[in-house]
């Protein structure tokens, strides 16, 4: 947050590009896509002590100027109140606003009495929404502070020595890489409006807030399945959401003018990027405390390890393992991936290994893999944008149930469960089909590469990264149910069988295999693969 401190009553000055971590939580009195309704700001007791007492986050988009009038270049504004006490009687209110993204201006006002300072703060507030402000849910310091100490972290103002963790620098290249591109993206997107900076980089908007979005974007998604949505409903959700999830949009300038073309959620495809926006956000906040400690840390390597709950070890590229994990890339790629065939190879590759899992990974093994028609262990890929991967590191692959509100799925065509892209101990290698036929059935490692972030991937249009990022895993496939053609959201497979088999050899409506596992024990994480084009 940007404040000015100053001894003058009433003087507008231009705030600094500060970071703090104070934010107020106050719930919000209807949907997040209805009209807000003027609420008091909830009062805060006075310690005595000096300090914060109260914080309002306001946030308001208009993209055509319907009702600000700023019709060039649209509405974005954010709107925060502050009220602190000084000590001897004395009590600050600072108004900060201004357009997203920009610093600001800040207004200051001094009082020698609380409930005349509250009485101005509230005046103002309820001003702001009365005129179509959304106001934030947000954490306060002192909410992120209990939440830091109840899981064993002590968070602090001051920078903290902590031990240099012995690791290869490759993972500690690796760790860095992991949180730092999840941090950037994430302030990248959100607004620092919101708090987003280095120690919290998804800033302080509650759970509660980043439901409000998924609701939102339901009504989108529902919207754009329309034969011919109406405009002005989509600019109003398109509003609703950005007033919700604090974005700048400044990057849709052309000249003089906001080309609302670039920015309206006016398409499935929109709503899905969206989607993944609130993935990223849901995955920096399971790791809060993490980035709010490292922040604070001389060297902040053990912070992020212990973060991410991972074994890591470097793969020595001379070493027998890493021969194998690259033969399991190279080996029988698919030439349907005409973007990637024969141009990628395996830059660096890290054994990668969540505490915990293996013990119940095997479990599960036990109960499957000797049935009758069991497909047994088998090897799997699951690429993602780089910025994700620290969310997958830290909770795995999780069944579509288990997801937060909002965040996005990747497949649904053969079940709601976790989809993997199979690398068959026979890959590239023909074998029959019921039409005597012989087919090859190949390495779904390009397939799953098109999901990265590196340059030229199929689903992740606009990428430059000149390396993309796979997990290797381990499946314990029991029994297939198999498919050829889509069978749309199924819960579970059917009675009898384990998985869902979608089969492509042999079979032109299907391009690649795809296995979907309905049990996050069914798979474990193993390695994790830089590939970078030859």
């Amino acid at each position: 947050m940007a404040q000015a401190k100053k001894k003058t009553t009433t003087k507008k000055v231009a705030a600094k590009k500060t970071a703090t971590a104070k934010k107020a939580a106050a719930p919000a009195k209807k949907a997040a896509s209805a009209k807000k309704a003027a609420a008091p700001a909830a009062p805060a007791p006075s310690t005595g002590s000096g300090g914060l007492i109260e914080e309002v986050t306001l946030n308001w988009t208009d993209l055509t100027g319907a009702k600000t009038g700023a019709k060039s270049l649209g509405s974005n504004k954010y709107y925060k109140a502050t009220l602190t006490e000084l000590g001897k009687g004395r009590f600050q209110v600072v108004f900060n606003y201004g357009r997203v993204g920009a610093t600001g201006q800040t207004q200051t006002l001094m009082f020698s009495d609380l409930a005349q300072a509250r009485r101005q703060l509230e005046s103002k507030v309820n001003g702001k929404v009365a005129k179509g402000y959304t106001r934030l849910e947000m954490r306060t310091q002192q909410d992120e502070i209990a939440k830091a100490k109840e899981k064993g972290v002590e968070v602090t103002k001051n920078k903290q020595a902590t031990k240099k963790l012995d690791v290869h620098p490759q993972v500690a290249s690796l760790l860095e890489l992991i949180y730092t591109e999840a941090g950037n993206a994430v302030k990248r997107g959100l607004s620092s409006s919101a708090g987003a900076r280095d120690d919290a980089p998804l800033g302080n908007l509650r759970d509660s807030q980043l439901d409000k979005g998924a609701d939102i974007l339901d009504e989108l998604d529902e919207l754009v399945g329309k034969p011919r949505p109406s405009k002005a409903a989509l600019v109003k959700l398109t509003n609703a959401y950005l007033s919700n999830i604090p974005r700048n949009i400044d990057y849709a300038r052309r000249g003089s003018k906001l080309d609302l073309s670039l920015i309206l959620l006016d398409s499935k495809e929109r709503v899905e990027d969206q989607r993944r926006f609130l993935t990223l956000l849901r995955d920096a906040h399971l790791q809060k405390e993490v980035f709010a400690e490292a922040a604070h840390a001389d060297d902040p390597l053990d912070v992020w390890y212990k973060g991410l709950s991972c074994d890591l070890d470097y793969l020595d590229p001379k070493g027998k393992e890493y021969e194998r994990v690259a033969k399991l890339f190279d080996v029988g790629q698919s030439p349907k991936n005409s973007n990637f065939f024969g141009k990628l190879a395996v830059a660096r590759a890290w054994k990668l290994e969540r505490q915990g899992k293996e013990p119940l990974f095997k479990q599960y093994a036990a109960t499957v893999i000797d049935k009758k028609g069991a497909t047994g262990i088998v090897p799997g890929w699951h690429g993602t944008r780089t910025e994700n991967l620290m969310g997958i590191s830290k909770s795995g692959l999780l069944m579509p149930e288990n997801l937060p509100k909002g965040v996005h799925i990747t497949g649904k065509a053969f079940g709601k469960g976790i989809y993997h892209a199979p690398r068959w101990p026979d890959a590239g290698k023909p074998i029959k089909a019921e039409d005597g036929k012989s087919y090859k059935r190949y390495n779904g490692a390009l397939k799953s590469m098109n999901y990265t972030s590196i340059s030229g991937a199929y689903w992740a249009s606009g990428n430059t990264g000149k390396v993309g990022f796979m997990f290797l895993e381990e499946m314990a496939l029991g029994v297939p149910e198999v498919h050829l053609k889509a069978c749309w959201d199924r819960a579970r497979p059917a009675k009898g069988h384990d998985y869902i088999y979608a089969r492509s050899h042999g079979n032109p409506q299907l391009s690649h295999d795809e296995v979907v596992t309905f049990t996050e024990n069914a798979s474990r994480l193993t390695h994790l693969l830089e590939i970078k084009y030859k």
